[in-house]
């Protein structure tokens, strides 16, 4: 039940996504948000890519192109982002390790973890996410990269 840094990365450039088209639907150039929120700026537009294929996300070319959300950020969950990058998200264990873990009894522990896990997922949208950034006046942290993410 890992998130990788892929959808970190893209989740911290949505919010800052969302909280410049709040006032406006003028598309953000890719290049402001990747300095913004200090994000290697090939990395994001892989990212990105992704999430326009995956309908979440328009993007514009030439002058005054940019991204814009496909969908409302009000209406944009923290899975979709997640599942979109990184798949479906398990318990991070194979079919023998399951077994195993199904015979000890302990199974239905992972299993109900992994479900409340992706409730709060599926419950946190992308414009609450900007909201609570907006109202805590944070600066964004960088998330570092690895390879495996």
């Amino acid at each position: 039940m890992k998130v990788s840094s892929k959808s970190r990365y893209a989740l911290m450039a949505l919010v800052e996504l969302d909280l410049r088209t709040r006032d406006s639907e003028k598309p953000v150039r890719l290049t402001d948000l990747a300095r913004e929120r200090k994000i290697p700026e090939q990395f994001l537009e892989q990212l990105f890519a992704g999430l326009r294929r995956a309908g979440l996300l328009a993007g514009r070319r030439g002058v005054g192109g940019g991204f814009t959300f496909a969908r409302r950020p009000d209406q944009l969950t923290v899975l979709d982002v997640v599942q979109t990058l990184d798949g479906t998200l398990d318990a991070g264990w194979g079919a023998a390790e399951r077994a195993a873990e199904e015979r000890a009894g302990s199974g239905a522990v992972w299993q109900a973890a992994g479900e409340a896990y992706q409730g709060v997922l599926s419950r946190t949208t992308v414009s609450e996410l900007a909201e609570r950034e907006r109202l805590l006046g944070a600066e964004p942290e960088p998330v570092e990269a690895t390879a495996s993410s």
